[in-house]
């Protein structure tokens, strides 16, 4: 369990849920499952393999675009992989954690678990605020801007998919890199580990792409989706998350948002119950596989309102979808609310029971 945190989030989560009837239940849900962590690697990376046999067996021009998406698909669950072992809950191990998310999850991507974990924990202190790293690489980036009319909304997503705005992500990425820590002066200092599994890492790449003659497919299959399908699918997640067109007032449980997914978005979007941010953001100590479970106990909490910090789907038709969201005109409500958020049980007062970031 982590060290307990009060800060403005706290206050407004204390406010709105008794967070001591959901001690029980939060403890229980944080236990750490080695074994479906396991699996949700190996599976990516079955996929990727399969997907990259695919274009060597079928050897189709067709073949390398398709197996590039579907491989951009299971980068960014790697990425919420990584994302989990920053929290300490990818493996129960945290030292064993930390080299696994390295590499197998970190480096395959150019990123380092513990400089995205620096980041990260900034960003859950300090949601929309000038200490939010998060918030301070997009704010100042026109391209994050939203909502924005449907065709430019389109224009930017074609831009991620054709490497357009890669210097703009590149910016963000650079902190959490392994030659952006070691030559870029950027937090923490890198360990006398992390070079070595770093160096096993090159080494072992170096040697399976001089074996096997694969440079062509790395360089297609990996890294150009890396850079630029992945990153499309990444920027509606993000946008999704928090809301960046409007000021932040320091209440994590109204500028955090949870999205019912469809099962395609889940698969091309919002990975491994990522679309439950909100439910992240209150209970950071439950692994991703245990998000669902959590996400209802805010649905029976009142937290959760229409148009505000839940919706139904990325790219949905109905009224409470984000892309309805996205495309609004400026100050415009995507629907009315379905529920009275004053009304939610307030029987803690604010500062007591169990913290937050549990």
């Amino acid at each position: 369990m982590y060290a307990q945190v009060v800060d403005e989030a706290d206050v407004q989560f204390a406010r709105r849920v008794d967070r001591q009837a959901m001690a029980a239940v939060t403890r229980r849900m944080s236990q750490v499952n080695d074994v479906r962590a396991v699996w949700a690697l190996v599976t990516q990376w079955a996929v990727i393999v399969a997907s990259i046999a695919a274009v060597v067996v079928v050897d189709r021009w067709w073949m390398w675009p398709l197996a590039a998406v579907v491989i951009a698909t299971r980068q960014h669950a790697l990425f919420i992989l990584l994302h989990e072992a920053s929290h300490h809950h990818l493996l129960s191990n945290r030292k064993v954690s930390d080299v696994v998310s390295d590499l197998f999850c970190a480096f395959p991507l150019n990123m380092t678990t513990v400089g995205y974990r620096h980041e990260h924990m900034l960003h859950h202190r300090h949601v929309n605020t000038d200490q939010d790293p998060y918030w301070a690489h997009m704010q100042p980036d026109p391209s994050w801007h939203f909502p924005r009319p449907p065709v430019r909304a389109a224009a930017v997503f074609l831009g991620d998919a054709l490497g357009v705005y890669m210097r703009g992500h590149m910016k963000v990425v650079t902190p959490w890199t392994y030659w952006g820590r070691l030559l870029g002066g950027a937090k923490p200092r890198l360990s006398k580990a992390e070079h070595a599994r770093y160096a096993l890492y090159v080494v072992g790449l170096v040697t399976l792409l001089v074996t096997t003659g694969a440079w062509l497919h790395w360089l297609l299959l990996w890294v150009m989706p890396t850079t630029t399908v992945m990153m499309a699918f990444f920027r509606l997640r993000a946008l999704g998350e928090h809301p960046l067109d409007a000021e932040g007032k320091g209440d994590e449980t109204r500028e955090t948002r949870d999205i019912r997914a469809t099962p395609l978005e889940r698969l091309f979007v919002s990975p491994l119950h990522s679309n439950y941010h909100l439910t992240h953001h209150a209970f950071p100590s439950v692994p991703f596989y245990n998000l669902p479970h959590m996400h209802q106990e805010l649905e029976k909490a009142g937290l959760l309102e229409d148009g505000v910090n839940r919706f139904d789907s990325y790219l949905g038709r109905k009224d409470n979808s984000l892309v309805k969201y996205l495309v609004r005109k400026p100050d415009a409500r995507v629907s009315a609310p379905k529920r009275d958020v004053a009304a939610a049980p307030t029987a803690t007062p604010a500062g007591s029971g169990v913290p937050m970031h549990s």
